[in-house]
């Protein structure tokens, strides 16, 4: 179930990912229709996302220790500030609500829409890249 979980997220970024692109081509190139796929990839980059793209599983194990005020062991700076964000807004709702159950907060925090994509340009582009790729073999 977790494979198929992971799977599912990175299925489900890299269709975002897509969409992203393609939506901020269109926007972009009606300000200005000479833009450049790096333009708008720089832009669409730092685009909301619709969700988090991590798993509960994976949310749930650095969210863990952060409760215990310990540094988690990252160094990705995205994927730092990623939990950060889930861990303010998990405080926010532990604070407002009477639920002990937690984890279902948690579970709705990772589906709700982020104020990133939480990846560097590099990845954001390999993530079009290879899509398009693959999307041009699967036509031919």
């Amino acid at each position: 179930m977790k494979d198929r979980e992971k799977r599912s997220v990175r299925t489900m970024r890299k269709n975002d990912v897509i969409e992203a692109f393609f939506e901020t081509m269109r926007e972009v190139r009606k300000e200005n229709p000479l833009a450049t796929q790096n333009e708008v990839i720089e832009t669409a980059v730092k685009g909301k996302a619709p969700r988090f793209y991590v798993t509960f599983e994976n949310a749930r194990r650095y969210i863990s220790p952060m409760m215990r005020k310990k540094r988690l062991p990252l160094v990705n700076k995205n994927k730092l500030d990623m939990y950060k964000e889930i861990y303010s807004r998990y405080l926010k709702r532990i604070r407002e609500s009477s639920s002990h159950y937690r984890y279902i907060i948690l579970e709705k925090i990772i589906e709700e829409p982020a104020p990133s994509f939480y990846l560097d340009e590099e990845t954001f582009r390999g993530i079009i890249y290879k899509t398009l790729r693959e999307r041009k073999i699967a036509t031919v």
